[in-house]
């Protein structure tokens, strides 16, 4: 699968949570929960990700995001968006959200600058 997955189980194991917990938190199907522990949906959709993500607490829905109404409705994402929004996950995994905010002003002034030219 992917490797979240090894992430997701044990953060399971540490709040000793259970899949109907976690469904009833994600608002996922329970099945579908204990199909994606197991490894028999290995590319689920993205905003399955994020509520499994936000009912195990390795996320949380921004201010933004909750006035938006986003996590409401099905996102469809092409590959390169996905891959973006999946490193953006790692890089706030790994090295928090100040790193990850120093890299997005970095790419908005590079994106600035090239706009200029």
């Amino acid at each position: 699968m992917f490797d979240r997955l090894s992430i997701w189980r044990a953060q399971k194991d540490k709040l000793k949570l259970k899949y109907d917990e976690i469904a009833e938190r994600s608002n996922i199907p329970k099945g579908t929960i204990q199909n994606i522990f197991a490894g028999y949906i290995d590319n689920p959709r993205i905003d399955t990700v994020q509520a499994i993500e936000r009912a195990l607490g390795l996320s949380e829905w921004s201010a933004e995001e909750k006035a938006e109404g986003v996590g409401n409705h099905a996102v469809e994402l092409n590959g390169d968006e996905l891959e973006w929004l999946e490193l953006r996950s790692e890089i706030l995994r790994v090295y928090g959200s100040d790193y990850l905010a120093t890299l997005v002003a970095m790419l908005k002034k590079l994106t600035e600058i090239s706009q200029k030219k």
